[in-house]
Protein backbone atom coordinates (compact mmCIF):
# COMPACT_ATOMS: atom_id res chain seq x y z
CA UNK A 1 0.00 0.00 0.00
CA UNK A 2 1.26 3.48 -0.94
CA UNK A 3 0.07 6.45 1.09
CA UNK A 4 0.13 10.17 0.25
CA UNK A 5 -0.63 13.10 2.54
CA UNK A 6 -2.72 15.90 1.01
CA UNK A 7 -3.15 19.35 2.54
CA UNK A 8 -6.36 21.01 1.42
CA UNK A 9 -8.09 24.38 1.64
CA UNK A 10 -11.71 25.04 0.80
CA UNK A 11 -14.55 27.51 1.09
CA UNK A 12 -17.19 25.45 2.88
CA UNK A 13 -20.14 27.71 2.07
CA UNK A 14 -21.59 25.63 -0.75
CA UNK A 15 -20.77 22.21 0.70
CA UNK A 16 -22.76 19.96 3.03
CA UNK A 17 -19.62 19.44 5.09
CA UNK A 18 -16.61 17.24 4.44
CA UNK A 19 -17.96 13.70 4.68
CA UNK A 20 -19.38 12.11 1.57
CA UNK A 21 -23.19 11.93 1.50
CA UNK A 22 -25.60 10.55 -1.06
CA UNK A 23 -27.07 13.25 -3.30
CA UNK A 24 -25.21 16.00 -1.41
CA UNK A 25 -22.28 18.15 -2.53
CA UNK A 26 -19.49 17.48 -0.03
CA UNK A 27 -15.77 18.24 -0.10
CA UNK A 28 -14.76 14.59 0.18
CA UNK A 29 -17.27 13.62 -2.50
CA UNK A 30 -16.06 16.22 -4.99
CA UNK A 31 -12.38 15.39 -4.50
CA UNK A 32 -13.05 11.66 -4.63
CA UNK A 33 -14.95 12.06 -7.90
CA UNK A 34 -11.96 13.91 -9.37
CA UNK A 35 -9.54 11.24 -8.10
CA UNK A 36 -11.53 8.58 -9.97
CA UNK A 37 -10.46 10.26 -13.20
CA UNK A 38 -6.84 9.37 -12.44
CA UNK A 39 -7.07 5.86 -10.99
CA UNK A 40 -8.59 2.80 -12.59
CA UNK A 41 -8.08 0.59 -9.55
CA UNK A 42 -9.40 1.08 -6.05
CA UNK A 43 -8.17 3.73 -3.67
CA UNK A 44 -9.08 5.06 -0.23
CA UNK A 45 -9.40 8.76 0.56
CA UNK A 46 -9.76 9.79 4.24
CA UNK A 47 -9.96 13.23 5.87
CA UNK A 48 -8.56 14.24 9.26
CA UNK A 49 -11.66 16.18 10.27
CA UNK A 50 -15.28 15.82 9.21
CA UNK A 51 -15.98 19.55 9.12
CA UNK A 52 -19.65 20.58 9.26
CA UNK A 53 -21.75 22.20 6.57
CA UNK A 54 -20.48 25.73 5.93
CA UNK A 55 -17.19 25.33 7.82
CA UNK A 56 -14.02 26.34 5.97
CA UNK A 57 -10.51 24.92 5.96
CA UNK A 58 -7.06 26.33 5.40
CA UNK A 59 -5.20 23.18 6.39
CA UNK A 60 -7.45 20.15 6.19
CA UNK A 61 -5.40 16.97 5.80
CA UNK A 62 -6.39 13.82 3.94
CA UNK A 63 -4.61 10.56 3.24
CA UNK A 64 -4.77 8.92 -0.17
CA UNK A 65 -4.17 5.16 -0.02
CA UNK A 66 -3.19 3.52 -3.32
CA UNK A 67 -2.29 -0.05 -4.33
CA UNK A 68 0.56 1.37 -6.45
CA UNK A 69 2.70 4.52 -6.49
CA UNK A 70 1.77 7.56 -8.56
CA UNK A 71 2.81 7.20 -12.18
CA UNK A 72 3.89 10.86 -12.36
CA UNK A 73 5.74 13.00 -9.81
CA UNK A 74 3.75 14.68 -7.03
CA UNK A 75 4.03 18.22 -8.47
CA UNK A 76 2.59 17.21 -11.83
CA UNK A 77 -0.16 15.21 -10.18
CA UNK A 78 -0.95 18.17 -7.90
CA UNK A 79 -1.39 20.48 -10.90
CA UNK A 80 -3.52 17.93 -12.74
CA UNK A 81 -5.76 17.28 -9.75
CA UNK A 82 -6.28 20.98 -9.02
CA UNK A 83 -7.22 21.61 -12.64
CA UNK A 84 -9.99 19.02 -12.24
CA UNK A 85 -11.41 20.60 -9.07
CA UNK A 86 -13.90 23.49 -8.70
CA UNK A 87 -12.83 26.96 -7.62
CA UNK A 88 -13.85 26.46 -3.97
CA UNK A 89 -11.36 23.62 -3.34
CA UNK A 90 -7.58 23.80 -3.64
CA UNK A 91 -5.06 21.06 -2.90
CA UNK A 92 -2.11 22.92 -1.39
CA UNK A 93 0.36 20.05 -1.34
CA UNK A 94 0.76 16.31 -1.80
CA UNK A 95 3.64 14.29 -0.38
CA UNK A 96 4.52 10.64 0.24
CA UNK A 97 3.74 9.38 3.74
CA UNK A 98 4.58 6.29 5.73
CA UNK A 99 2.49 3.23 5.00
CA UNK A 100 0.83 3.38 8.43
CA UNK A 101 -0.13 7.07 8.09
CA UNK A 102 -3.84 7.73 8.45
CA UNK A 103 -5.11 11.31 8.23
CA UNK A 104 -7.67 10.85 10.99
CA UNK A 105 -6.21 8.28 13.36
CA UNK A 106 -2.60 9.55 13.19
CA UNK A 107 -3.59 13.12 14.14
CA UNK A 108 -2.32 14.37 17.51
CA UNK A 109 -4.16 17.68 17.53
CA UNK A 110 -6.08 20.31 15.57
CA UNK A 111 -6.13 24.07 15.47
CA UNK A 112 -9.36 25.94 14.73
CA UNK A 113 -9.91 29.68 14.28
CA UNK A 114 -13.24 31.47 14.62
CA UNK A 115 -13.94 35.04 13.49
CA UNK A 116 -16.68 37.37 14.72
CA UNK A 117 -17.20 40.85 13.28
CA UNK A 118 -19.18 43.75 14.72
CA UNK A 119 -19.41 45.28 11.24
CA UNK A 120 -21.84 44.25 8.52
CA UNK A 121 -20.02 43.58 5.25
CA UNK A 122 -21.69 41.62 2.43
CA UNK A 123 -18.31 40.77 0.92
CA UNK A 124 -17.13 38.91 4.03
CA UNK A 125 -20.43 37.60 5.41
CA UNK A 126 -19.65 34.07 4.16
CA UNK A 127 -16.50 33.94 6.28
CA UNK A 128 -17.37 35.43 9.68
CA UNK A 129 -20.20 35.70 12.19
CA UNK A 130 -21.43 39.25 11.82
CA UNK A 131 -23.14 40.44 15.00
CA UNK A 132 -25.29 43.48 15.81
CA UNK A 133 -24.56 43.59 19.54
CA UNK A 134 -21.56 44.64 21.60
CA UNK A 135 -19.11 42.31 23.33
CA UNK A 136 -16.81 42.94 26.28
CA UNK A 137 -13.38 41.86 25.08
CA UNK A 138 -11.90 41.56 28.58
CA UNK A 139 -14.71 39.27 29.69
CA UNK A 140 -14.39 37.16 26.54
CA UNK A 141 -10.65 36.86 27.20
CA UNK A 142 -11.31 35.63 30.74
CA UNK A 143 -13.77 33.00 29.52
CA UNK A 144 -11.33 31.86 26.83
CA UNK A 145 -8.56 31.45 29.41
CA UNK A 146 -10.85 29.15 31.41
CA UNK A 147 -11.43 26.98 28.35
CA UNK A 148 -8.14 25.15 28.75
CA UNK A 149 -7.45 21.72 30.20
CA UNK A 150 -9.02 18.28 30.02
CA UNK A 151 -12.81 18.19 30.04
CA UNK A 152 -15.55 15.59 29.95
CA UNK A 153 -17.99 17.03 27.43
CA UNK A 154 -20.52 14.22 27.69
CA UNK A 155 -23.25 16.81 28.22
CA UNK A 156 -22.37 18.38 24.86
CA UNK A 157 -22.35 15.25 22.71
CA UNK A 158 -24.51 15.49 19.61
CA UNK A 159 -25.34 12.48 17.47
CA UNK A 160 -22.99 9.61 18.30
CA UNK A 161 -23.39 8.67 22.00
CA UNK A 162 -20.46 6.24 21.74
CA UNK A 163 -18.01 8.98 20.79
CA UNK A 164 -15.51 9.65 23.60
CA UNK A 165 -16.41 12.91 25.38
CA UNK A 166 -12.92 13.44 26.82
CA UNK A 167 -11.17 16.38 25.13
CA UNK A 168 -7.89 18.05 26.04
CA UNK A 169 -7.79 21.72 25.05
CA UNK A 170 -4.16 22.85 24.86
CA UNK A 171 -4.93 26.53 24.39
CA UNK A 172 -7.90 28.82 23.86
CA UNK A 173 -7.56 32.55 23.42
CA UNK A 174 -9.19 35.51 21.70
CA UNK A 175 -7.68 38.61 20.14
CA UNK A 176 -9.32 41.84 19.02
CA UNK A 177 -8.41 43.43 15.71
CA UNK A 178 -10.45 46.53 14.97
CA UNK A 179 -14.09 45.39 15.08
CA UNK A 180 -13.17 41.70 14.83
CA UNK A 181 -12.88 39.12 17.61
CA UNK A 182 -10.70 36.19 16.56
CA UNK A 183 -10.66 33.00 18.63
CA UNK A 184 -7.87 30.40 18.45
CA UNK A 185 -8.59 26.93 19.85
CA UNK A 186 -6.11 24.02 19.85
CA UNK A 187 -6.98 20.58 21.18
CA UNK A 188 -6.11 16.93 20.84
CA UNK A 189 -9.53 16.15 19.36
CA UNK A 190 -12.99 17.68 19.07
CA UNK A 191 -16.46 16.22 19.41
CA UNK A 192 -19.18 17.13 16.90
CA UNK A 193 -19.74 20.92 16.77
CA UNK A 194 -17.70 21.41 19.95
CA UNK A 195 -15.78 24.50 18.80
CA UNK A 196 -19.00 26.20 17.72
CA UNK A 197 -20.66 25.32 21.04
CA UNK A 198 -17.76 26.77 23.04
CA UNK A 199 -17.77 29.97 20.98
CA UNK A 200 -21.55 30.22 21.21
CA UNK A 201 -21.52 29.85 25.00
CA UNK A 202 -18.71 32.38 25.48
CA UNK A 203 -20.54 34.93 23.35
CA UNK A 204 -23.89 34.25 25.04
CA UNK A 205 -22.35 34.53 28.51
CA UNK A 206 -20.66 37.82 27.62
CA UNK A 207 -23.70 39.30 25.91
CA UNK A 208 -26.08 38.39 28.75
CA UNK A 209 -23.61 39.35 31.52
CA UNK A 210 -23.99 35.92 33.15
CA UNK A 211 -20.62 35.89 34.88
CA UNK A 212 -17.66 33.56 35.12
CA UNK A 213 -19.29 31.11 37.55
CA UNK A 214 -22.07 30.33 35.09
CA UNK A 215 -19.53 29.52 32.36
CA UNK A 216 -17.45 27.31 34.64
CA UNK A 217 -20.61 25.39 35.54
CA UNK A 218 -21.36 25.00 31.83
CA UNK A 219 -17.86 23.63 31.12
CA UNK A 220 -18.05 21.11 33.94
CA UNK A 221 -21.71 20.11 33.52
CA UNK A 222 -22.58 21.44 36.98
CA UNK A 223 -25.62 23.20 35.59
CA UNK A 224 -27.13 21.11 32.75
CA UNK A 225 -28.99 23.20 30.20
CA UNK A 226 -29.41 23.69 26.49
CA UNK A 227 -26.39 25.21 24.82
CA UNK A 228 -25.80 27.82 22.14
CA UNK A 229 -24.07 27.02 18.85
CA UNK A 230 -22.22 29.69 16.87
CA UNK A 231 -22.86 29.83 13.09
CA UNK A 232 -20.67 27.63 10.90
CA UNK A 233 -19.44 30.35 8.55
CA UNK A 234 -17.00 31.87 11.06
CA UNK A 235 -15.10 28.62 11.65
CA UNK A 236 -11.86 27.51 9.96
CA UNK A 237 -9.81 24.36 10.35
CA UNK A 238 -6.36 25.92 10.24
CA UNK A 239 -3.99 23.03 10.88
CA UNK A 240 -3.78 19.35 11.84
CA UNK A 241 -0.80 18.20 13.91
CA UNK A 242 0.95 14.82 13.62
Amino acid sequence: MYVYKLTISYDGTDFFGWQIQKNRRTVQGVIQASLKRFFEGGFKFVGASRTDRGVHAEGQVASLHLPHPLKIDEKRFLRALNSALPHDIHIKSIEPAKENFHARFSARGKYYRYTISALRNPFTSRYEWQIDFSLDFEHLSTLASLTKGTFNFKHLLIGDPDNSPIVKLFSTNVEKSGEKFIFHIVGDRFTYKLVRILIGEMVYNTRKHLGIKDYIEFLNNKKPKSFHIAPANGLYLVNVFY
